[in-house]
Formats: structure tokens, C-alpha cells, sequence
């Protein structure tokens, strides 16, 4: 609207589809919101008070799981009160498009080949959600036993990451189990329903817009080679996006059911505001910028939300949702986050990293020319017709691509950083798709040039996307180390034991797991109460950080020596060479085994077997050898040959 102050006409069709509630429920929304902003800022300051950083630390496992549960739980409330109204106001036919747009952003995906691009955060993130699952605790598993669908946590820490994506996870590990599979799949439909969701929101708003603009934008944020290529992954980026994506759509909800007389906002719309808001706020450190973009919107859309106390009312459940995190992120504030100098944001950052970040979007390399002068296009129209729309997407921008530009690692040139460019492909989407129809609507009746421009974008747009089929070369060592891990797992027996620098890849595949730390000592004191605890044997995984960290190494290659190991299984990746020792030799149990003493050696059904052919004299045949020996002679030929 050209005058956010000036409220709509009083046939506003929304207004017999939200009455306004009664005095009283409107006084119960304010207490509930209050009381509850009250209660979480008692208990954080009673627990930043008294207990140490580690033990806030530890505490944040528990609450933060507790504060999505709230989020979860509160926003559905609020969108299943008010989905019949909403589904009347957008119509069958949107809605029916919006799960079209969603269906194909799903098999859109599947362009990219389904594999890990961040080595190896993924499958920790996969691995705090199976903690979650099993245990309602967001920690990540140094030592547990995963053995015939059961869990059982052993050793564990709290991670400094926001455990929002591994939240998701859980859920649908509850249903579906915890595997690779669930978890890829998983990371395609949320990608899905962030394509829907700003279909939706865009039909929501209350704000003046190309005709054609909701469908564009859809489809710009769906077709972006970057969203693709990391939507067939297991990284957080695309969950971090579409949470916005869900918030923005709830300010867009929540300003579109406002009372068009007063400017008041329903409770309901609020409750759903506050939850989507605060929950979008678990998924990356920076995701709390979540909230000028939110506030933006709602004043673009009727700046008299700023003296609605419904609305205030909301911020204040959002900020107690968000209690939690904002502990969590404070136990963990000392944290490098990897940076070797202790600098993880700075402004001497800015030039080398925007050259790479600002480059995105002209060099034509994982971003079409063609998408930034629809772009730009984009900017104009709003400048032009919805200047404060214009506002509210280019801050949403400006914060969720800016933030990266001061970050020690937030230059795409880095590593697998360019997954920072999924954060901000949502409002870039907007400017392109509104861009995009603002040149149809401006060409409808010059067939010819709008036809010939299409044809001109559209190989442009398909040009860039010619790297989203390939896997990449960046880390293909680290990517050969857990295709290793997935061919030798299914060769393990059960009941055993796998020592790693990442037993969160062989959680996932179904194995026990432990890392060096937890499990060393009882290996080397103790080992026959270990062989008894994991009769299928005691392995440790020689992986990528053996090859590139000699600190590493050298524990290995000392546990390795000291137990006289031998080889189980082994395979070499151009310049990487993978292991899987075994540890529990003879030797090792008798040098190491500790004090336990079995009350009597168990019967051996194979020794029976090879005794009663030998008394009947008959030479024992090939198959009455022990099944363990035949098993640990065909992994020594094996690896053998794949020397």
C-alpha cells in the first residue's frame, strides 16, 4: 500500500474471518506473554549466577531442547487455529500452487548428487539429532552404543553450535530412524516447504506487488544453483533459510489479520509470530537478526504496529522462547569458532572477503548474470511503487549476507563457505522474482522482446547451474574417508567397537563409536572387561585426520604399535590412505587386559564340531574353523590386496 499509515478500506475481506477477540482474551495473551518473560528472566539470572560456564554449558543441552519444544509446540497452536481462515483467504488455487512449488523444489533437488560438502559437521549434526531422538538432550556422542535400534549414551558434550537443525532431525529420526538416508531427505523437504512458504507469504502480505511476483520468487529461490547444491546435503544452511523463510511468512500472516480499523494484531497471529520468530533464532549464531527483518515488515506493512501492545506482546513470548539459546550462546561466547588469532569478526575482513561475496553475483560462477539484473530490476520497482517493502528486503539482505562479509571464514572463497550464500538467497530471490515480473508486466504487449530477453535469462540461468550435478573437488579426501567408513561398517560384526576422531559417522551407520579421549584409558588398562562389553571386537579408524594432523597421528600410531593391531580392512583415495585396525589382539589382552578374570571359558560350538569329526577319524573340513578366525583371515587378505 502507497501509505502504510492510511488503514484499508473497511471491506477489508479479512475482517469477518478474524473477529476481533473479547477484552478478556486479549488480557490473558498480555498476562501469558508477560508472565512468561518474567519467569525465564528469573531463571536466567539464577543460572548465570550461580553456575560456572561449563555448567551452563551442560545445562544448555537440556534447555534449548526445552525452548524448541515450546517454539514447536506454541507455533503449531497458533497455525492450526488459524488455518481455516488463512486457507479461505488464500484460496484452493494458491494453495494448491504453493504445494506445487513445493513438490518441485523437492525433486528439484535431486539435480545435485546426495552427498556431505562440510567435513564432518553434517553428520555431527546428524548425530545430535539421533541424541535427541533417544535421549530429549541436544549433546553430541563421545562414546554410545547404537546396536539393534536401541541407544545408549556412554560420554557426551554439548556442542557450540545452535542445535536448531538437529532438532529438526530428531523428529524425523522418531519416525523414519536415524540414517543417511532420512536425513538427506529430510534437508530436500524443508527445502520444499521453504519454497512454499514464500509463495504463501507473498500472497499474504498486505503490500502492493507485481502480479506474476509470488510465483517468480518461488521459483528464484527454488532454482538458485546454491540452494540445489546444498539442498541435497545435510548442512544447516537451508534449514537457517527457511526458518526465516516460515517467520517472514508469520509477520506477513500476522500483519495481514490485523484489525483494518484500529491497526491491532490478533493473539492468535501473535502466538504464531513469536514461536516462528524464536525458533528461527535456534539455527545459526547470526540467525538473531532474524528480528529487525520481522519488525521491519510489520512496519512496511502498518506502522501502527508500533503502538500495538498485541504485537509487543508477542516480542516479549519471542524473547522468553529465546531464552535458552541466548544462554547457550553465552556458555560458549569464549569459543574461537576455529579462528587461530581469537578474531572471528573483524572489519580488516571486509576487503578480501567481499570481493569474493559481492563477485558472487556477477562473475557468473554459482550465481546467474541474468538473476542480478533481474535483481537490480527488482530494487527499482520497489524503490519506485513499495519503497518500504524495498526496505524490509534490503535489510533482510544486508544482515544475512553482510554479517559474513566481516567473518573471518565467511568469504565463499573459503572452503565450503559458499553455503553462506543459501542464507541470503531468500531475499535476493524476492528482488529477482519481483524484478522478474515487473518486466513481464512492463512487456506484456511486446511479445517479441519479452520472448526474446526470456529465451536470453533462462539459457543464462541454465549455464550457471552447470555445476550443480558434480560433487566438487573441495575436501574429496574427507568425502573418501566416509564413503570408507560406509563400505566397511556393514563388514563389521556386531557387538563391536569403533575408536574415532568422528564416531559421530559410525553412530549414523549403525555402529558403536567412541572417540580417543573417552575410550583410551580402558583400553589400555582394562581391555578384557572391554572385549567382554564388545565381543565383536575392539577397531580403530585410521581416517582423514591422521593424514593431514601429526598430533593425531601419533596417538594413533602409538595405541597401534603398543597393541600390536593388525590390519582389518584398508583402502587408499589418491593421496589418503584409510584404516580400520583391530585392536584386541592376544597380546594386547594379555599386556593390557587389566583385572578381569572370566569364570570359566565358554564351550566353542565349532571346537565341538571339529572334535567329533577327529575322534571319528575324519579330518576336520574347512567350515569347522571358528567362524571369528575365518572372518579375521579374509579382512587380512582383503586388505591385502587393496594395498
Amino acid at each position: 500500500m502507497d501509505n502504510p499509515d492510511s488503514p484499508p478500506p473497511a471491506s477489508n475481506p479479512v475482517a469477518p474471518l478474524c473477529p476481533p477477540l473479547p477484552s478478556w482474551a486479549r488480557s490473558v495473551w498480555y498476562g501469558f506473554c508477560l508472565l512468561t518473560l518474567g519467569g525465564t528472566i528469573f531463571w536466567a539470572q539464577r543460572v548465570v549466577v550461580e553456575h560456572p560456564y561449563a555448567e551452563q554449558r551442560t545445562m544448555a543441552g537440556v534447555s534449548t531442547v526445552w525452548g524448541m519444544h515450546a517454539c514447536l509446540a506454541l507455533g503449531l497452536i497458533g497455525f492450526f487455529s488459524l488455518l481455516v481462515p488463512l486457507v479461505r483467504l488464500l484460496g484452493r488455487r494458491h494453495v494448491l500452487t504453493g504445494l506445487g512449488l513445493g513438490v518441485l523444489a523437492f525433486f528439484a533437488c535431486g539435480l545435485a548428487p546426495k552427498t556431505n560438502r562440510i567435513f564432518y559437521d553434517e553428520h555431527i549434526y546428524m548425530q545430535i539429532g539421533q541424541t535427541i531422538a533417544h535421549t530429549g538432550k541436544a549433546e553430541y556422542a563421545s562414546h554410545a552404543n547404537v546396536e539393534y535400534g536401541d541407544f545408549q549414551l556412554l560420554d557426551s558434550w554439548v556442542n557450540k553450535q545452535p542445535n536448531g537443525h538437529p532438532y529438526v532431525l530428531s523428529w524425523v529420526y522418531r519416525l523414519a530412524g536415524a540414517t543417511e538416508d532420512a536425513s538427506f531427505a529430510a534437508t530436500r523437504v524443508i527445502t520444499g516447504l521453504a519454497a512454499a512458504f514464500l509463495y504463501f507469504a507473498l500472497i499474504m502480505a498486505p503490500l502492493r506487488l507485481p502480479v506474476l511476483a509470488p510465483m517468480a520468487v518461488s521459483l528464484a529461490f527454488m532454482f538458485t544453483p546454491l540452494v540445489l547444491w546444498w539442498g541435497h546435503t545435510v548442512a544447516v544452511e537451508p534449514s537457517t533459510a527457511a526458518a526465516a523463510i516460515v517467520a517472514f511468512f508469520a509477520a506477513c500472516v500476522h500483519a495481514r489479520l490485523r484489525d483494518p480499523l484500529t491497526g491491532e494484531g490478533s493473539p492468535l497471529s501473535g502466538l504464531l509470530l513469536a514461536a516462528t520468530v524464536a525458533f528461527a533464532a535456534y539455527f545459526r549464531p547470526e540467525s538473531l537478526l532474524v528480528f529487525p527483518m520481522v519488525a521491519t515488515l510489520l512496519w512496511a506493512s502498518d506502522r501502527r504496529f508500533l503502538e500495538d501492545r498485541t504485537t509487543w506482546a508477542a516480542l516479549a513470548l519471542a524473547l522468553a522462547l529465546l531464552t535458552p539459546e541466548l544462554l547457550h550462546l553465552w556458555s560458549v561466547h569464549t569459543e574461537d569458532w576455529g579462528a587461530t588469532d581469537g578474531r572471528r569478526f573483524d572489519l580488516s575482513f571486509i576487503v578480501k572477503n567481499l570481493d569474493s561475496n559481492a563477485g558472487y553475483f556477477v562473475q557468473g560462477k554459482w550465481f546467474p548474470l541474468a538473476g542480478a539484473v533481474l535483481a537490480l530490476a527488482g530494487m527499482v520497482w520497489l524503490a519506485v511503487r513499495n519503497w518500504w517493502l524495498g526496505i524490509c528486503v534490503g535489510l533482510w539482505f544486508v544482515l544475512s549476507w553482510g554479517i559474513f562479509v566481516t567473518f573471518y571464514a565467511g568469504g565463499y572463497y573459503y572452503g565450503a563457505s559458499s553455503r553462506y550464500a543459501v542464507v541470503s538467497a531468500a531475499p535476493v530471490a524476492i528482488f529477482v522474482g519481483i524484478g522478474a515480473a515487473a518486466l513481464i508486466a512492463l512487456l506484456r504487449r511486446r511479445p517479441v522482446v519479452l520472448t526474446i530477453l526470456s529465451v536470453v535469462a533462462l539459457m543464462n540461468w541454465a549455464y550457471t547451474m552447470r555445476f550443480v550435478p558434480t560433487l566438487g573437488r573441495e575436501s574429496n579426501e574427507a568425502r573418501a574417508d566416509i564413503d570408507f567408513c560406509r563400505e566397511v561398517a556393514p563388514m563389521l560384526p556386531h557387538g563391536s567397537l569403533v575408536i574415532s576422531t568422528d564416531p559421530c559417522i559410525w553412530n549414523i551407520l549403525g555402529r558403536n563409536a567412541a572417540q580417543m579421549d573417552s575410550i583410551q584409558p580402558m583400553v589400555r588398562s582394562e581391555l578384557r572387561e572391554l572385549v567382554r562389553q564388545y565381543p565383536g571386537g575392539i577397531y580403530l579408524h585410521w581416517d582423514y585426520w591422521m593424514n593431514t594432523t601429526p598430533r593425531f597421528a601419533e596417538v594413533w600410531r602409538s595405541l597401534i604399535r603398543d597393541t600390536h593391531a593388525t590390519v582389518f580392512f584398508r583402502r587408499n583415495a589418491e593421496a589418503s590412505k584409510f584404516a580400520l585396525f583391530r585392536l584386541d589382539t592376544a597380546y594386547a589382552c594379555d599386556v593390557f587386559g587389566g583385572q578381569y578374570k572370566p569364570l570359566g571359558k565358554p564351550t566353542d560350538l565349532d571346537h565341538v564340531i571339529a572334535e567329533s569329526q577327529f575322534s571319528a577319524g575324519m579330518t576336520p573340513p574347512a567350515e569347522s574353523v571358528p567362524q571369528s578366525s575365518a572372518r579375521a583371515t579374509s579382512a587380512t587378505s582383503s586388505a591385502a590386496i587393496t594395498q
